[in-house]
């Protein structure tokens, strides 16, 4: 069963099956550390029973405090080839879009 958690800094070093991709831009580790650290519960990792990364979403909240006007962003969502057509990414959305609603 797959299981949806926190995207965690050894992550970082297991997700090539993901980011290798043609169809995936990729960033640099320090983009992705400064999400991790900005916006932790916006980044997300699917992993399979077999502990193998199958895809992840990134976002982060922006808006203006003195507005108190604020909105979910997507930056990144990929799922590595060999598990697409699953419905992943749709539960990637899912739960971010639960996530920026608290």
């Amino acid at each position: 069963m797959t299981s949806l958690r926190a995207f965690t800094c050894d992550d970082l070093f297991r997700f090539n099956n993901i980011n290798l991709d043609p169809l995936t831009e990729t960033y640099g580790i320090p983009f992705y550390l400064q999400y991790l650290a900005h916006w932790p519960e916006y980044f997300i990792v699917a992993e399979a029973p077999g502990g193998e990364l199958m895809g992840y979403i990134m976002g982060k909240a922006e808006g203006s405090v003195a507005r108190e006007e604020w909105h979910g962003h997507v930056t990144a969502l990929s799922v590595a080839p060999e598990f697409r057509r699953l419905g992943l990414a749709a539960k990637l959305m899912e739960l971010l879009e639960e996530i920026s609603e608290k």
